[in-house]
């Protein structure tokens, strides 16, 4: 699968989780707290057991958040950086556990499976860097089998709404001009949306709201390097911001955003599940007449 459209530079993604995975020291905490969360709705899941193909693996922190009464057939873990791929057969290589492990350099716009492998594909924090989400979910679609499970966690639009703001308040009151510094993401209504078009069964979304304290914007930015998050923005300004506007969009975030004398960042996680289609699932209801929680969607 190749996508026509280019909003995201994949090479310089693949950059960022290249330094990130030199430096790595165990995991990014808020990527490591929101793989536990995903994982943990496994619990909830009647199947035992697994084929499951994980999208954008980093260094193999899944593994060790998987349900230990699950039984996991075999587990492809894949990244679009490879150095992240090394870090995570380091790790994980001697586990036991499972037998059949696989590391696969792999870029989720060109899932190379045939149809019908996975019973499971599982990505945390990872798929908000699609090009094209619709084809990314139709990838997905297609690669389970019937009533096979995806479930993921991502970015969503609220996220580092601050740093935009200030980002963009100093650029504009400096240059009169304004370029794109903060990825955007999709809404949670996007999101439902895409799932339903796509054809999963029994789609839902929820989210968190995180905010994270930071001393200062220089701070922030620091942090979201480590994660591996920077700019991916193919429309991104290639040079250097200057000090000058950084300095101002620091003093316009400290005097909008602080709280406890530390500016805050929030981050909108969107969790997403949907099952491929089985003639033992239920028939979807009208719109609004749903009676569900989102742990007996799950079960």
């Amino acid at each position: 699968m190749e996508s026509k459209l280019y909003i995201f530079s994949k090479k310089k993604l693949k950059n960022s989780r290249d330094r990130v995975a030199i430096r790595n020291t165990g995991g990014h905490f808020l990527f490591n707290e929101i793989n536990k969360r995903l994982t943990e709705r496994l619990l909830l899941i009647k199947k035992k057991s697994f084929t499951i193909l994980e999208l954008g693996s980093r260094t193999g922190t899944t593994l060790k958040n998987l349900p230990k009464e699950k039984n996991i057939k075999k587990f492809f873990f894949t990244d679009i950086s490879h150095k992240m791929l090394i870090k995570a057969k380091e790790k994980i290589i001697f586990n036991n556990s499972i037998k059949n492990k696989v590391f696969i350099n792999l870029n989720e716009e060109k899932i190379p499976f045939k149809e019908k492998v996975f019973d499971l594909v599982l990505s945390n924090l990872y798929l908000h860097w699609s090009n094209n989400f619709f084809e990314c979910l139709n990838e997905i679609n297609r690669i389970l089998k019937p009533n096979g499970l995806f479930l993921a966690s991502f970015f969503g639009n609220e996220t580092l709404k601050e740093l935009k703001y200030s980002l963009y308040k100093a650029e504009s009151e400096l240059r009169n001009e304004v370029t794109p510094r903060v990825s955007s993401f999709l809404t949670m209504q996007q999101t439902g949306s895409l799932l339903q078009n796509v054809g999963f069964n029994l789609p839902v979304v929820d989210k968190d709201i995180i905010k994270i304290f930071y001393r200062d914007l220089f701070d922030l930015m620091h942090d979201i390097k480590s994660m591996g998050e920077s700019n991916s923005l193919v429309g991104r300004k290639k040079s250097f911001t200057s000090k000058k506007v950084l300095e101002m969009a620091n003093k316009i975030y400290k005097k909008k955003f602080l709280e406890r004398n530390k500016i805050y960042a929030t981050y909108e996680i969107l969790y997403l599940i949907g099952w491929k289609k089985h003639s033992s699932q239920p028939k979807p209801k009208k719109p609004g007449s749903a009676t569900k929680t989102f742990s007996e969607v799950l079960s």
